[in-house]
C-alpha cells in the first residue's frame, strides 16, 4: 500500500471520527494533513489512468484503420485472382482446366491464408477494446472515491467552521431565567435597536376558567383572558454586550402561570408595535412552603453532533426534552454549554466565545425549549478551555464576559458581587450551585507534598457554602448541591484524577464529612459524558448525568464501581443523549419527602419514557 492509499484511508477514518465519534482537535488537525495528500494521490492516479485510456483509444483506432486497409488489400488480391481464373476457364480446354487445378488450389490456399492473416490482424483491436472497457471501471471507482473524500472533508469543514460561516449576528433571544415566587428574570438579545417593552398576564388554569365562566354566566367553552399589563419600556441593548440584556418583572404572585411578550416600539406600516417573542413560566411557591417540583439536570452539548447535513444545526438533546417540557418547572444545566476548544479553538476574544453561544441559541430546538422552560446555569471548563484550572489568567476574562452575557446574568444573584456561585430556594427545596473552576488551586506536579492541599472551591466560596448548610439543614426538606464535575471517585482515568473532585481529596473529604449530617441532600453533576448514580461515603447520593447532546467515550472511559467506600447504583456509558428529570414531592408527606430520579436516553424508548427510574428514600428533616 503506497502513501496515497494510506492517506486516503486515514482521511476517511479521521473524518468519520470527528463527525460521528469524538470531535477531537488532534483528529481534525491530522485530517487537515491527510486530506491534501490523499487528494493529490487520487488526482494523480485519475489523470494517469485517463491519459492511459486515451492512449489505448488512439492505439485501438490506429490498429483498426490498419486492419481495415489490410483486409481490403486481401479482398482485392483475391478478387483479381478469381477473375483471372474465370477468364482462363472460359477460354481454355478441360486439360488446361485440369492443369489449372493446382494453381486454383494454390490460389484458394493463398486466399485462406490471407484471410487468416486478416483474422489475426483483427484480433488485436478486439483485445484493445476489452482492455479499454476494463480500464474504465477502476477509473470510475477512483472518481467516486475522490467525490466521497471531498464530501467528507466538506462536512468536516462545515462542522468545524459553521460558527464563523453563520455567526448569527441577527439572532433574537427571549427566554426566562431564574423565576422566584415574585420575580422573573428575562434574558434578551435584540440587535435591531428601538425602545422595547415587556407585557405580561396570568395564564389561568382550566379549573379557574371553568369557575370564572360559571360565575359570569357564560358558556363553558368561553376562554377567560386576563388583561395585559406593562412591565415598562427600556432602552435596547448595545453592541458592548453583544446586544444582550437581562431584565426583571417584579411583584408577581406565587405559584402562578404567566405569559410574557416582548415588543418593539418602532412602528411599522401595519402596527404601532411589533411582537418579538413570547415566553411562559410558573412562579415558585412561597418560600418554605411544601411543594412539588419537576426539573431537569444535565450538561455538555455540541450543536449538530453526531453530524447531519442540515441548514441549521440542531441540538438533539434539547429536541428530546421537548417531549417533557410541558410539565418541567426548570432545567439545571451544569456546564459545557459551549465547547470553545472542540474541535477547534478560535481565539481568546470575547467575540470568539459569543459566536458559540449564538450558535447554541439559534438551534431550532433551543428556540422552542427555552421559551417555556427556565434554564439555570453553572459553567465548566469548555466554556473556557479544556480542564481549566488557571484561575483568572487569560482567556478567563473574555470567557466569563460572554458567559455572563448569555447565561450567567439570568441566574439567581451571586453570593457576592461578581461571583458565579449562588443559592436559591423553591418552596422548601434548597439549591446551591458551586463555581468549580475559577478558584481552583493551581495544579502541582505529581508527588508534590502540596497536592493534597488543593482547593477547588477556594476559601471564600467554601465558607459561604458551609454557612448555607447550617441555614438549610432543618429549614429545607430537600437540598441539592450542583457541581459541574462529579464527586464520585469512580472515574479514575488520568483526566479524572486531576479534573474531578478525585483530584482534591482533602477538600472532598471535608465537604462530605459535613453533608453526611444534612438530611435529604443530593449532589447533581455532569462533565464525564457518562452517567453514574452513586451513594457516596457520606451516605449522600450523587446523580452525575451527561452528555445532554455530545459524544460519549467509546472505549477509553474508565469507571470503577464500589471503590473508596462508595456504592454504585447505576453506571451507564453509551448514549449521545442522556439527561435526568427529578420529581420532588414535599407536600404529600410533610415530614418525609419523596425524590424520584428519571434517566432519559434518546436511544431507549426514543426518549419518551425513562430508561431508568430510582426512588430515593427520604428521611425526617425537621
Amino acid at each position: 500500500m503506497n502513501v496515497g492509499s494510506v492517506a486516503t484511508v486515514l482521511h476517511l477514518l479521521l473524518s468519520a471520527f470527528v463527525l460521528w465519534i469524538v470531535p477531537a482537535q488532534y483528529a481534525f488537525f491530522a485530517d487537515l494533513v491527510a486530506f491534501p495528500v490523499s487528494l493529490f494521490s487520487s488526482l494523480r492516479v485519475i489523470i494517469a489512468r485517463w491519459c492511459l485510456a486515451n492512449a489505448e483509444d488512439d492505439a485501438r483506432q490506429y490498429t483498426q484503420q490498419n486492419a481495415t486497409s489490410s483486409k481490403e488489400d486481401v479482398r482485392g488480391e483475391s478478387c483479381a485472382k478469381s477473375s483471372a481464373l474465370q477468364t482462363e476457364t472460359k477460354h481454355g480446354t478441360r486439360q488446361r482446366a485440369k492443369d489449372s487445378k493446382s494453381p486454383l488450389t494454390e490460389a484458394g490456399a493463398s486466399t485462406l491464408s490471407d484471410e487468416n492473416d486478416g483474422a489475426q490482424i483483427m484480433t488485436l483491436p478486439e483485445n484493445l477494446g476489452r482492455q479499454g472497457k476494463g480500464a474504465n471501471k477502476p477509473l470510475l471507482g477512483r472518481v467516486l472515491l475522490l467525490a466521497v473524500q471531498i464530501v467528507m472533508f466538506a462536512m468536516v469543514l462545515d462542522f468545524v467552521y459553521r460558527p464563523l460561516i453563520a455567526s448569527n449576528d441577527s439572532l433574537v433571544i427571549f427566554r426566562p431565567g431564574y423565576i422566584s415566587h415574585d420575580t422573573a428574570r428575562l434574558h434578551i438579545r435584540y440587535p435591531d435597536g428601538g425602545q422595547l417593552e415587556l407585557r405580561y398576564r396570568k395564564m389561568l388554569s382550566e379549573n379557574t376558567i371553568r369557575q370564572q365562566n360559571t360565575e359570569d354566566g357564560v358558556g363553558s367553552n368561553t376562554v377567560y383572558n386576563m388583561p395585559w399589563e406593562s412591565a415598562g419600556e427600556f432602552a435596547p441593548p448595545t453592541n458592548e454586550t453583544d446586544f444582550t440584556t437581562t431584565t426583571a418583572i417584579l411583584n408577581l404572585q406565587p405559584s402562578t402561570k404567566y405569559v410574557v411578550e416582548l415588543h418593539s416600539k418602532q412602528p411599522t406600516l401595519h402596527a404601532q408595535t411589533v411582537r418579538l417573542g413570547s415566553v411562559e413560566f410558573k412562579t415558585a411557591p412561597q418560600p418554605h412552603a411544601p411543594t412539588r417540583l419537576r426539573f431537569g439536570s444535565g450538561s455538555c452539548i455540541k450543536p449538530n453532533f453526531p453530524y447531519r447535513l442540515s441548514w441549521t444545526p440542531d441540538i438533539y438533546g434539547f429536541r428530546s426534552m421537548l417531549d417533557h417540557s410541558d410539565d418541567m418547572d426548570m432545567f439545571m444545566f451544569m456546564g459545557d454549554f459551549i465547547y470553545a476548544d472542540v474541535p477547534l479553538y478560535f481565539g481568546p476574544d470575547a467575540e470568539d466565545y459569543r459566536r458559540l453561544y449564538r450558535q447554541v441559541y439559534a438551534a431550532p430546538s433551543s428556540q422552542r425549549l427555552l421559551r417555556k422552560v427556565p434554564m439555570l446555569h453553572v459553567y465548566d471548563d469548555h466554556e473556557i478551555k479544556n480542564n481549566w484550572h488557571n484561575q483568572d489568567q487569560s482567556p478567563m476574562g473574555s470567557a466569563l464576559t460572554a458567559y455572563n452575557e448569555y447565561n450567567g446574568l439570568a441566574n439567581p444573584s451571586g453570593a457576592v458581587p461578581g461571583a458565579a456561585y449562588y443559592n436559591f430556594t423553591y418552596g422548601n427545596i434548597a439549591f446551591y450551585a458551586w463555581d468549580t473552576r475559577r478558584y481552583r488551586t493551581l495544579w502541582e506536579s505529581a508527588g508534590d507534598e502540596q497536592s493534597q492541599q488543593r482547593s477547588m472551591l477556594g476559601a471564600e466560596q467554601k465558607q459561604h457554602f458551609v454557612q448555607w448548610l447550617r441555614d438549610v439543614n432543618h429549614t429545607a426538606a430537600v437540598k441539592f448541591v450542583i457541581s459541574s464535575v462529579p464527586l464520585t471517585s469512580g472515574w479514575s482515568n488520568f483526566d479524572a484524577r486531576q479534573d474531578t473532585w478525585r483530584g482534591y481529596p482533602n477538600e472532598r473529604a471535608e465537604i462530605l464529612n459535613l453533608t453526611q449530617h444534612v438530611p435529604n441532600l443530593f449532589y447533581l453533576s455532569g462533565d464525564r459524558h457518562e452517567m453514574a448514580a452513586v451513594e457516596l461515603p457520606s451516605g449522600n447520593i450523587e446523580f452525575s448525568t451527561s452528555p445532554v447532546s455530545q459524544f460519549t467515550f467509546p472505549v477509553i472511559g474508565q469507571f470503577k464501581k464500589d471503590i473508596d467506600g462508595e456504592r454504585t447504583i447505576l453506571f451507564q456509558r453509551k448514549g449521545h443523549v442522556k439527561y435526568g428529570v427529578l420529581d420532588v414531592d414535599t407536600e404529600s408527606d410533610l415530614d418525609i419527602p419523596r425524590i424520584t430520579y428519571n434517566l432519559y436516553m434518546a436511544d431507549v424508548h426514543q426518549g419518551k419514557q425513562p430508561a431508568w427510574v430510582y426512588e430515593a428514600k427520604g428521611v425526617p428533616w425537621r
